[in-house]
């Protein structure tokens, strides 16, 4: 090493003095000192500038990761070298000290060249050195004597290597500087493991940052558990859930705040349990709630577990969105230019502002869930779920388990885990019960005591869950007369009647015939790509006939017309001519306004048996392609077989 540190001095002195560079100095170090001299830096220099306080603040604030993971480290090292004249240093990506631990003596023979923090170290700044050379090559690299260009810097050795981000970029580096006649390979070494300890721990807090900032985004509570049951983690979810604080659950016994034997299933099937009714308990309160619990795994036993869940309101407002509980229509979806139609829809909005019960009455096909979805969509609880029940279709004796749930193992055939009812569905929204004249006496009595006290009780369980629902009625026939006829309770008949709303027959506003029929042609159009019109004498036929099926049933007619009409001109002779109330009678699955695809279907299979099955004769009646009208087939299943084994019947 004497040897050596003698020729670089010789070697540098000769490169000062005349420019030439002798053999034997390794190619980083020529290439630096002639950086250097590109540079101009003075090779009796090699004393660093130091940040102003300001810039020195703001320099540590942005590598404030950086040493709070170097410093422990440093620190450890240090230990294995106390005494032997060696100054550690962490330098940031763009040459300034950032930190440094030493034996005093070296502390202060480096102060003297204000290799302090906030000094920069570059070639550019104060020549050849370790840190440079290992910030721009990005490589470890030892330095020993006059391999620095600064004189000032020839009694030192420094081993430097680069600490690099998990992408792999130089975001700093190590250093490790003492007397020259101390340098030895292992120094470099140690710089290199500590660098390495660095990269490694930053590794770590990078991922657990990322965990953390999954385990918080996760839109459900979520709690570990440890083998014995002690919550070792809890996110910000679960902690707003139960209202609570990390330091009043973390430590404590999951049996503290949930039904313990969901969790103890877990641990003996060492198998997931997914989705199950449960509750927690926090401050006095029993929260609701879907559970999912998953054991952890290792060497065939369970380590610990991991415990998911959602309050039960969220996982109904998910499941209502999913199944398309929800209000489509609005008022100004309602057509009318009728005066006593607008009073109607006057009421309605003044009745939407309150949160009292409805009482809709109206014939078929008048729109009585067009005003119910109107009504919801106008009021405070537009956000919420809008759960439409046709009394009249559910099985007299499951009415009751529709209308509000049941508990697992309530009766043959029933969901192992229960089962909401729509009353539950609807909590915090508006539930829409059509045809309750039909809903069953025995029923009825169980019906007004949800309205007075606005709790259920699921078939076959004893718990009373609160809710906050809106109800609004609707039927097609005079309620008071079936209090009369002792059909329908008196006080539920007042209950639900706090508003009512009587919808005219379609007859007796006149006006709105010829509107309405426009209105549909035009969204006939706009879904074909047509351009048809009504003919006069059409709409006289319209004017004169007396439509008991109401909206409805004008709606059919012109679906049937509009298919049916060959030309832009839909005549009289598209109008049927006998018109039978039972072919529009109101169908308990459809709402106010038929989807086009319903409609297309029905004009489609009654252009076809209309046609005896005749494809081709048929594709002529709706004006479609025949590639149209098979796609359409095939689109909707339709049988040929089957119909023209009707049609032959017929």
């Amino acid at each position: 090493m004497k040897d050596f540190i003698s020729f670089m001095e010789k070697a540098w002195l000769r490169y000062i003095t005349e420019g030439i560079l002798e053999e034997g100095i390794r190619e980083e170090v020529k290439d630096s000192w002639k950086l250097c001299r590109e540079y101009g830096v003075d090779p009796f220099g090699g004393v660093g500038e130091i940040l102003d306080e300001k810039s020195m603040k703001i320099r540590l604030k942005e590598n404030e990761e950086l040493i709070t993971v170097a410093h422990p480290i440093m620190e450890d090292i240090y230990r294995q070298v106390t005494g032997s004249g060696f100054l550690l240093v962490l330098v940031d990506k763009d040459g300034y000290l950032i930190d440094r631990i030493g034996d005093e003596n070296i502390m202060g023979e480096t102060r003297k060249l204000n290799f302090v923090e906030g000094a920069l170290w570059t070639e550019e700044a104060v020549g050849t050195n370790a840190i440079a050379l290992a910030l721009r090559l990005d490589r470890p690299i030892q330095l020993v004597g006059a391999e620095h260009y600064c004189i000032t810097h020839h009694m030192a050795t420094c081993s430097a290597a680069p600490i690099h981000d998990e992408e792999g970029n130089v975001i700093g580096c190590l250093d490790m500087t003492g007397l020259k006649e101390d340098a030895h390979p292992h120094n470099l070494g140690v710089v290199l493991a500590g660098a390495y300890s660095i990269e490694k721990q930053l590794a770590l807090i990078r991922s657990h940052k990322l965990i953390d900032a999954t385990f918080d985004s996760i839109h459900e509570g979520m709690l570990i558990l440890d083998h014995h049951f002690i919550v070792q983690r809890v996110n910000e979810i679960a902690l707003r859930i139960l209202n609570i604080t990390p330091q009043e659950i973390i430590g404590r016994h999951i049996q503290s705040f949930v039904d313990f034997d969901i969790i103890k299933e877990v641990l003996n099937q060492s198998e997931p349990y997914y989705d199950v009714e449960g509750a927690f308990y926090s401050r006095g309160r029993k929260i609701p709630c879907r559970i999912n619990a998953v054991p952890v795994m290792a060497n065939r036993k369970t380590i610990g577990t991991v415990i998911t869940f959602r309050e039960e309101r969220y996982v109904r407002n998910v499941v209502n969105k999913l199944a398309g509980f929800r209000a489509y229509y609005t008022f100004e979806d309602i057509v009318t230019q009728d005066d006593k139609m607008k009073k109607v829809i006057e009421t309605a909005k003044k009745a939407a502002k309150s949160d009292c019960s409805i009482l809709i009455e109206g014939e078929s096909g008048t729109g009585k869930e067009l005003f119910a979805q109107a009504i919801h969509n106008y009021s405070k609880r537009a956000k919420g779920p809008f759960v439409a029940v046709n009394c009249a279709s559910i099985p007299r004796e499951l009415v009751e388990s529709e209308l509000f749930g049941y508990e697992k193992g309530a009766f043959t055939g029933a969901n192992k885990e229960g089962k909401p009812g729509k009353f539950e569905l609807a909590d915090n929204g508006t539930i829409f019960l059509d045809e309750i004249g039909e809903l069953p006496y025995e029923v009825q009595s169980k019906l007004l005591r949800v309205l007075d006290n606005h709790k259920i009780v699921r078939v076959g369980g004893t718990e009373e869950k609160k809710l906050n629902v809106r109800v609004i009625a609707a039927t097609n026939r005079s309620l008071s007369e079936e209090v009369e006829k002792k059909n329908f309770r008196n006080d539920l008949y007042y209950r639900i009647n706090v508003i009512k709303i009587n919808i005219p027959p379609l007859r007796e506003r006149k006006g709105d015939i010829e509107l309405l029929a426009k209105v549909f042609v035009d969204r006939l159009n706009k879904y074909n790509n047509e351009q048809k019109v009504l003919s006069e004498s059409f709409i006289k036929r319209l004017k004169d006939y007396h439509w008991p099926g109401n909206v409805r049933e004008l709606q059919n007619v012109i679906n049937r017309a509009y298919y049916l009409a060959e030309g832009e001109i839909i005549t009289e002779d598209y109008f049927p001519e006998k018109i039978e109330r039972k072919n529009y009678e109101e169908d308990i699955n459809v709402t106010a306004v038929l989807p086009f695809d319903v409609i297309e279907e029905k004009n489609i299979k009654e252009a076809l048996r209309l046609a005896k099955g005749d494809v081709v004769k048929a594709a002529k009646m709706l004006n479609l392609s025949r590639a149209t009208i098979y796609r359409k087939i095939k689109k909707y299943k339709v049988n040929l077989k089957e119909l023209s084994s009707l049609v032959e019947k017929k």
